[in-house]
Parts: C-alpha cells; sequence; structure tokens
C-alpha cells in the first residue's frame, strides 16, 4: 500500500455575457477570491482550465479544474449547503507531513469498519487553513469519472472510468480529505478547504 500512495480584465465587446454563477464557469473563464484563510487562496485570481464529472454513488459533481498563480492546478466544486469546496491535490510527501502514513493506510484496509478516524500530526507552513486537526470518514464506494460537462447534457463515453472512492471529513465540515485509487493502484489523494460561497468575488466568461 505504501508503494501506490503517493487587476481586471477588460473583455472584448463580442464577448459572451458574464456567467450568472461560479458554477456556470466553462474553461477559459477566471474568478477571483476575497480574503480567505488557507495558504494561498487569498485574493487569488484562478483560470478555469477544464470541467469533469464525478458520479458518486447517484449524486453527480461537476468538478472545475482551476489554476492558481500561487498554488498550480486546484480543484473546485459545489459543497453541501452552498460551500465552495477548494480541493488541493497532494502527493506522498505532504501525505507524510500532513498524517502518520501508517494510520493514513488505514482508510483502505477492506477488512475495515469504514470508520476511521484520522489525526492529523503537523501543519505546515505551506498547508495553513488547508486541513483539520481530525477527519472522520464518511464515504467508501466506487464511482465513476466522467470527462463530458454536466451542464453540456452529454454524458460522456461510455459509462466513464471507474474508481474507489474516499471520504473524511471534520467534524465542523469545513475541510474534507478524499483519496481516489485507480485501477493498477494509482492514488490521487486531495485536501479541501469548504469555504463561504461569498468567497467568489468577482467572475468573467470565457
Amino acid at each position: 500500500m505504501f508503494g501506490r500512495l503517493f487587476g481586471r480584465r477588460e473583455e472584448p465587446e463580442d464577448a459572451a455575457p458574464p456567467a450568472a454563477h461560479a458554477w456556470d464557469l466553462r474553461p477559459g473563464s477566471f474568478l477571483r477570491l476575497g480574503f480567505v484563510a488557507p495558504e494561498g487562496l487569498a485574493r487569488a485570481e484562478l483560470e478555469v482550465r477544464g470541467v469533469h464529472a464525478l458520479d458518486l454513488s447517484g449524486s453527480v459533481r461537476r468538478v472545475l479544474t482551476v489554476e492558481a498563480l500561487a498554488l498550480g492546478r486546484l480543484l473546485m466544486w459545489h459543497g453541501e449547503r452552498g460551500a465552495v469546496a477548494m480541493g488541493r491535490p497532494v502527493d506522498r510527501p505532504d501525505v507524510e507531513r500532513l498524517f502518520d502514513l501508517g494510520e493514513f493506510a488505514r482508510l483502505f484496509d477492506l477488512d475495515g469498519a469504514g470508520n476511521l478516524v484520522l489525526n492529523r500530526i503537523a501543519e505546515p507552513a505551506d498547508f495553513a487553513g488547508w486541513t483539520a486537526p481530525v477527519y472522520r470518514q464518511e464515504a467508501a464506494h466506487e464511482a465513476f469519472r466522467r470527462e463530458a460537462d454536466p451542464l453540456s447534457g452529454e454524458s460522456g463515453a461510455g459509462a466513464g472510468q471507474a474508481f474507489d472512492f474516499y471520504r473524511l471529513v471534520d467534524d465542523r465540515r469545513r475541510h474534507a480529505l478524499e483519496a481516489y485509487v485507480h485501477d493498477g493502484g494509482r492514488t490521487d489523494v486531495v485536501v479541501a478547504a469548504l469555504l463561504d460561497e461569498s468567497v467568489v468575488e468577482e467572475i468573467w466568461s470565457g
């Protein structure tokens, strides 16, 4: 298991009308955030680079891939109760800085009860505001990734790419931790800060 872990723009006169909501944005659009706690996000300007969908046991999540100058690639989706979820992919060295790797690997123990409590061991300065001291597992099931944008009305090719989906949240539901285990054992890990919807201050349609 350890081996497999790891200024405002001027728009042209013929530009499309501004999106009414951040969740209407398409690739090539931009948004700017307000002052928020997670390191690197305060007043950040993000460009939407791509859109895909996750079919999570009956519910569909529209995921924006956004690019931030200070942080690089991030994932953004509509969280529960109107929250804006900003997901930051982390690699194995970062997982080791944040959590005990042995405890983290218990998340994938098929013989476990599925109620893992995971404690953070440190909060590095470059991850300030991105993680919580304690997470509790709330989901473990098969999911599917589809490359089609749900707003397009297209279902995408076939049934989508299957993977095993794991999700943990903190008691205040302000932070989440997700892991996606793909065929062949590749595991993607994302730490997410769940922010108030008002954090999005400006949007520009692409």
